[in-house]
């Protein structure tokens, strides 16, 4: 049984990546299929939460949300916006502790833009890190184990989707006290 979860897990593993790929590859190829439409991205963020919530219920990561009652809609795909959320969102919980781990994701308005950010209180990216992690296949790992997590394609994927809408993806980070992934649409 125990080989068996393991052989599963790491053909989940190894099918996320291979479509990670795929997806960057369409993507940079200009052959992406892209479906925008008006939207709520406050209904986009509680979708996404709740798709993670199990994940921060067994990592035992507080995850809140701070959504204003209303906000303008944005013309962007449903699908690639909650493909960027679960990037930002597993993201956080990876590098948040067990149990003193907490998320809050927000969302406003600013001028003619709506604004999410994706704050934790995990490790946080050292300043030379920041840019690394939007390369295709960087990653900054766990300074305590020396492991990375994840593929690497995550953050570029989420990044090339943003922008393809006109917004901007970007990192503040302070080391050992958390970062704040945000983008604007």
């Amino acid at each position: 049984k125990r080989f068996l979860v393991i052989i599963t897990k790491e053909t989940e593993r190894l099918t996320r990546l291979i479509n990670q790929m795929l997806d960057m590859a369409k993507i940079e190829s200009g052959n992406a299929e892209w479906h925008a439409t008006e939207l709520d991205l406050g209904e986009v963020i509680r979708e996404s939460a709740d798709a993670c919530a199990a994940v921060y219920k067994e990592k035992q990561v507080l995850l809140e949300l701070a959504l204003p009652e209303a906000i303008p809609l944005v013309m962007a795909d449903r699908d690639r916006l909650i493909q960027v959320m679960l990037n930002l969102l597993s993201n956080a919980v990876k590098f948040c502790d067990r149990s003193t781990g907490h998320v809050i994701v927000r969302l406003s308005r600013e001028s003619n833009t709506v604004r999410v950010d994706v704050q934790d209180n995990g490790l946080g990216i050292a300043p030379a890190d920041r840019q690394i992690v939007f390369e295709r296949f960087r990653q900054v790992g766990n300074p305590l184990t020396g492991k990375p997590h994840g593929t690497g394609l995550g953050l570029p994927i989420s990044r090339k989707i943003v922008e393809h809408f006109g917004g901007t993806l970007w990192v503040e980070s302070e080391f050992g006290k958390g970062s704040t992934f945000s983008f604007t649409l």
